[in-house]
């Protein structure tokens, strides 16, 4: 009895000593070891929830930088091609918010385009935005974090190329990153907050860093932003920033704190999120542990004489099967742990709780995953489908469009154009438009079905028509456009609990060639127009591409004029009813070679192009110093354009102050929607009027005229329009007019000025109207000098 209780008291109080310390380290090694697991999920649930958000901008910036439509804006140098083509995607990514910016560049890092600042086209961004610099410089893409000059995010960064790999130049998408703490906290129940350090916002623009912090709270060199649990800034001040895992107390609590550094592109630290926890899911384990491994540690004392050998080959054998199971999880191959089971007869008790452990631990990874790849996969097929719909009509669009003639290299194409249908929003508003659209769909599509053709909406009022099959003949399908056309213009389109009907008319324009169809079509619709024709089919004989080539020579022309100051200007007298001349007009021309042409060739399309600006400078300059030079007074013809141009307006207002009698000076406005409607147009009157100016409408009587406008700017001189004043003598409609404009005007005190006035007869019957002043070829044709 002696001989077995010594032995017995002695391999009790071995394993109740070897409890007692095992238990301590395995608390000690365990939290420490918890704490680990717990970050390194926490970190890959983080890293896996910014690589579905980049892969969401990363896969659209692809698709947008590969975009032809997009291309040709950048090729055209127009970024209201880009503006116009992406600006449906951006409304619903934006509500959606899955970008937060959609930004075009041009090499090096000019903008471009940016959708969420219209106002930012040509600025140089290159000293925030390393990042454009490089991808514009490498042809390469990036995915990263940034702070740049109006907020901190993720973004997608993506080289825009043509087909001669030639750099056009960049996109960037991107996605602020406020919304990590509750993405983190709603998939591990664990706090998170979100810290910047304040050096990463020395890129930020004044008002961007007053409004970047005002919501936030800046403590030392940090700045306390996004969290979802309250948390003071004395909290904080204690934080190990160069340690990923530390205890901290937030409101008498005690936490272990996770550390993620967010690092921007330049490789510098922008910020940390970082998460908490109290470790309450350990704790509970090992105090459950601790009491079944008193249990097991006395079972295995007396046990130990009989299973030592055994349990020792088993317990190596669950090593080993522990480590291989890890493996599998790191590499992502969770198909072995739905095979496992587990045997408690053969198994060392410990180890079935880590076994245990480490398959729940196993299975959430796998779930985690399977919800983003989930995510990430819907709403890639949502954007897909965006990305080749019409919203408005439900057919195809123009990406799809392009997609579709790629596959179809001989299919025919006709491009629809509903006339006058800015006429119809502006009349009867956006609905009504959008009616007449889905209506127009609707008359289309039963029959290009049946002749299994493809209808595609492409543009505001544009339709595109291309046929599937190849056996038809180009006769056929003329035919069956023209039979469109009819279908579409016989009949009427009513509106629902409305008693209005609207008919439309189409213009069409036709490409049966195999290369360059949609081009083509469309050159053949801007003939149609032209020519205001039902339709017209392209035909190299008519040498449709000249309108385009012309437009072009014309550019470098202008190009050439403004560096060699070729950009003249001209002056046409105006004169009063005793015959003397009171001012004259300055009117712009541009010298080619020996040739002096007219702003009929050259003006329209300058408007186009970054050149029209550079024009109306140049003629504000000419005519100011001619007004310096000549005790006449001078009138300049400006646009609503000149006048919403800053530079444009800051440049008149010095030249007013350099004149010694201002009241020299007249302003013609060119009529537009916008002249009477823009607050800053209001004002520049206003201050032009101060400064001693005085203000005239030019082409009065037709356009945008009329009388509630007109007393809205409070002109000092009415220019009417010489397509009333030509034929006065002649148009009794024309002469009420004229009169009826006469009468008005001396009621309000405004003088009136006759253009167009090229005979006797003509001057003759306007000085008996009233007519204050004249112009025209009859006193005299403009001229380069006085």
């Amino acid at each position: 009895m002696n001989f077995f209780n010594k032995p017995l008291i002695f391999i009790a109080v071995f394993a109740l000593s070897f409890f007692i310390l095992n238990e301590s380290f395995s608390y000690y090694f365990g939290l420490e070891k918890a704490k680990t697991e717990f970050y390194e999920k926490d970190r890959l649930i983080l890293t896996n929830l910014i690589a579905a958000q980049s892969k969401n901008i990363e896969t659209l910036a692809e698709v947008l930088a590969s975009d032809e439509r997009v291309k040709q804006g950048y090729i055209q140098n127009d970024p209201e091609i880009i503006k116009k083509h992406v600006f449906p995607i951006w409304n619903r990514i934006k509500d959606k918010k899955i970008t937060y910016e959609i930004h075009f560049f041009k090499p090096p890092a000019i903008s471009f385009v940016n959708f969420s600042n219209f106002k930012s086209i040509g600025n140089d961004v290159s000293s925030v935005r390393t990042d454009i610099l490089w991808i514009t410089s490498s042809f390469k893409s990036s995915s990263h974090a940034l702070m740049c000059k109006t907020y901190a995010g993720y973004r997608a960064t993506h080289p825009i190329i043509d087909d001669n790999g030639t750099m056009l130049g960049g996109l960037s998408l991107g996605k602020k990153i406020d919304w990590i703490p509750e993405a983190i906290k709603e998939r591990t129940t664990h706090d998170s907050f979100l810290i910047y350090t304040k050096e990463s916002t020395n890129s930020l623009m004044k008002k961007y860093y007053e409004h970047f912090i005002k919501d936030k709270e800046v403590v030392g060199d940090y700045i306390l932003a996004d969290k979802t649990i309250p948390v003071a800034a004395e909290d904080i001040k204690g934080i190990d920033y160069t340690k990923n895992i530390q205890d901290i107390v937030i409101a008498d609590k005690s936490y272990t704190l996770y550390s993620y550094p967010i690092i921007d592109f330049n490789k510098e630290t922008m910020g940390y999120v970082f998460t908490l926890t109290q470790l309450e899911e350990f704790k509970e384990r090992f105090s459950a542990n601790l009491i079944k491994n008193f249990i097991i540690i006395v079972l295995t004392a007396l046990l130990i004489f009989l299973i030592t050998r055994r349990s020792t080959i088993t317990l190596l054998k669950q090593i080993h099967f522990i480590k291989e199971i890890t493996k599998e999880i790191k590499k992502r191959n969770f198909k072995p742990l739905h095979k496992l089971s587990f045997n408690s007869k053969t198994v060392a008790v410990p180890l079935i709780d880590l076994e245990k452990d480490i398959l729940e631990m196993g299975l959430e990874l796998e779930k985690q995953y399977t919800i983003l790849e989930d995510d990430n996969r819907e709403k890639t097929q949502q954007l897909i489908k965006q990305l080749y719909t019409d919203e408005v009509t439900g057919l195809a669009n123009r990406n799809a469009l392009f997609k579709d003639l790629e596959k179809n290299k001989d299919a025919f194409v006709a491009i629809f154009n509903i006339r006058s249908f800015k006429e119809i929003n502006d009349a009867f508003g956006f609905e009504a438009g959008n009616h007449i659209l889905k209506e127009v769909a609707k008359r289309l599509v039963p029959h290009t079905k049946q002749k299994e053709f493809n209808t595609y909406r492409v543009g505001s009022d544009e339709f595109v028509i291309i046929n599937n099959i190849e056996d038809i003949s180009k006769i056929a399908f003329k035919e069956f456009i023209i039979d469109m056309i009819d279908k579409v213009e016989h009949t009427f389109f009513d509106f629902e609990n409305e008693d209005i009907n609207i008919s439309v008319n189409i213009y069409a324009g036709i490409c049966l060639d195999k290369n360059k169809r949609l081009e083509k079509a469309d050159m053949a619709l801007t003939q149609a127009k032209k020519d205001r024709k039902d339709y017209v089919i392209y035909s190299e004989k008519e040498n449709t591409q000249d309108m385009h080539i012309n437009n072009i020579q014309i550019i470098n022309k202008i190009t050439k004029a403004l560096q060699n100051d070729n950009i003249i200007v001209y002056y046409q007298a105006i004169i009063d009813k005793n015959g003397d001349i009171t001012k004259y007009e300055a009117l712009v021309r541009m010298r080619d070679e020996n040739t002096v042409l007219s702003p009929f060739y050259f003006l329209d399309i300058s408007k186009r192009t970054k050149h029209y600006t550079a024009i109306s400078k140049v003629v504000i300059e000419k005519t100011f110093q001619k007004c310096q030079e000549c005790s006449k007074a001078f009138s300049i013809n400006l646009t609503a354009d000149d006048i919403l141009n800053e530079g444009t307006v800051v440049l008149i207002k010095n030249k007013m102050l350099t004149l010694q009698d201002p009241t020299k000076v007249v302003f013609e406005l060119v009529e537009s929607d916008d002249l009477y409607n823009l607050p800053e147009i209001k004002n520049f009157i206003i201050d032009i009027k101060k400064m001693g100016a005085k203000i005239a409408i030019d082409d009065f009587g037709t356009g945008y005229s009329n009388f509630s406008y007109m007393m809205k700017i409070q002109p000092d001189y009415l220019k009417i329009d010489g397509s009333l004043i030509k034929n006065i003598n002649s148009d009794k409609n024309a002469y009420k007019i004229v009169k009826t404009i006469v009468s008005f005007s001396k009621e309000l005190n405004i003088k009136t000025i006759a253009e167009f006035v090229h005979s006797k007869e003509i001057y003759e019957v306007c000085k008996a109207i009233g007519i204050d002043e004249f112009q025209g070829y009859y006193f005299s044709e403009p001229k380069s000098e006085l």
